[in-house]
């Protein structure tokens, strides 16, 4: 029998199992104290101030995630739905007016989700467009849209400095071995925060604002957070909110092209629900059924961050995980990537098969265990950005997918052998063509 334990390093266990995800990360037991994040994975951000991902103390968290959760409810995002939407319909209709771009046929695509999604946030945290969503920001730091080219930066600098708490004094070392590019990236990802912060403070008294994400947090009616704060929080959601929504569209799109049974089916379910783009909404796409299992099967079989351990802390007590005795103080974490592709949880789980998540269709009766699927994370530290990715999915996904039929021009990709999986996903290029389909025909 294969154990659903391993040891990673001598004071490291990473679990692969759905009772695991809610040991790990759930809200504790009654004769048990919750698991805490790991310290010495989760760096600090913004001059020394912790955030809503990073800060370990279960109390100031809570504040935090108390703060902020307001801005994620579907009510107040449905409110800031124009927002959304005019970055999308921008992204939707510049892909299809370009038939090359540096050089090669067609666009990369990964990177125009890059640009969509990072616009999207842009709007939702400050209240402004950053201008991204046509794929023209360059090295002109003084310009907005090359903020997304240092929060790729800094999400790797951020992979790399996470290594180095597994090494004694290898931080000290750092400086000779990352190259200047991505270190000035990290510190250019913090200055960007803080400035752009600020500026959106000196625009509170202005009538009309959108409840943007830092109205959410200058208007909390307990504790205040600082400047800094909130300028760690905006850096935080800024890389989140960018990275993860751009690699699953990026990952469910190669799949679809990979499979075209469910591609056809998914097509077929737009273009007969809509008749026009304008039908499609963040509102309209909650009753696509298929549509809903083409995203709960992209993030199971690509989960955003499925390469990460998210290590926590078990409690000076002890802890059972998964119908294992651990120690108190000993580092433990689930490897996402492990539990969604294990056949004793999902069956062919290697394969695309959106038909698992509809109740009726054969494949929902296979017996997988469907809660073994967490993009998202579980529990007290679970994303909170959820609802809002969900969103996005189906709006740019139904969109895109309802307007344009896609030419593959790279079909030699292979998205599991050319990722690089470090606590986020490396992409290599993905290279497609969009065509205005015809009227009338799905």
């Amino acid at each position: 029998m294969v154990s659903t334990v391993v040891r990673t390093a001598p004071n490291h266990l990473s679990f692969n199992s759905p009772e695991a995800i809610k040991d790990c990360y759930g809200f504790g037991k009654a004769n048990q104290s919750l698991c805490l994040k790991d310290p010495e994975f989760f760096l600090e951000s913004v001059y020394g101030s912790w955030n809503i991902i990073n800060e370990n103390n279960k109390d100031e968290h809570a504040r935090m995630r108390k703060m902020i959760s307001h801005a994620f409810s579907t009510k107040a995002l449905l409110e800031q739905e124009f927002i959304l939407t005019k970055s999308v319909d921008d992204f939707i209709y510049h892909i299809g007016t370009i038939k090359a771009e540096g050089g090669k046929a067609g666009v990369d695509i990964t990177a125009w989700f890059n640009n969509v999604t990072f616009d999207i946030m842009g709007g939702m945290a400050f209240g402004d467009s950053f201008g991204a969503r046509v794929g023209n920001y360059g090295a002109k730091s003084h310009d907005k849209y090359h903020w997304v080219g240092v929060v790729l930066d800094s999400a790797f600098i951020n992979d790399v400095m996470r290594c180095t708490t597994l090494v004694p004094y290898l931080p000290e070392f750092l400086d000779w071995c990352i190259p200047k590019r991505y270190q000035e990236s990290s510190y250019a990802h913090m200055d960007y925060s803080i400035i752009e912060t600020q500026a959106r403070i000196k625009k509170q008294t202005e009538p009309d604002r959108p409840k943007d994400f830092l109205h959410y947090m200058l208007n909390f009616p307990g504790p205040k957070a600082t400047e800094k704060e909130m300028a760690s929080h905006i850096n935080a959601l800024m890389m989140a909110g960018v990275i993860t929504t751009s690699t699953f569209l990026s990952g469910v799109l190669y799949y679809l092209m990979s499979n075209p049974t469910p591609f056809n089916k998914l097509k077929t379910e737009l273009r007969t629900t809509f008749s026009s783009l304008d039908e499609i909404s963040c509102t309209s796409t909650a009753q696509c059924e298929y549509l809903g299992a083409v995203i709960k099967e992209g993030l199971r079989i690509y989960p955003p961050a499925g390469g990460a351990h998210l290590p926590r802390i078990v409690p000076p007590e002890g802890a059972m995980i998964s119908g294992y005795w651990v120690p108190g103080r000993t580092r433990v974490s689930v490897h996402q990537w492990s539990v969604v592709h294990d056949e004793k949880y999902f069956h062919r789980p290697d394969d695309f098969i959106p038909e698992r998540w509809i109740k009726g269709e054969k494949a929902s009766e296979m017996g997988d265990r469907l809660e073994a699927s967490q993009p998202f994370s579980y529990g007290p530290r679970g994303c909170l950005g959820k609802n809002l990715a969900a969103l996005e999915m189906r709006l740019i996904l139904a969109q895109m997918v309802w307007k344009y039929d896609i030419e593959w021009l790279n079909p030699s990709v292979d998205w599991e052998r050319d990722n690089q999986g470090y606590t986020l996903w490396h992409r290599p290029e993905l290279r497609v063509l969009f065509h205005e389909r015809v009227a009338g025909i799905v």
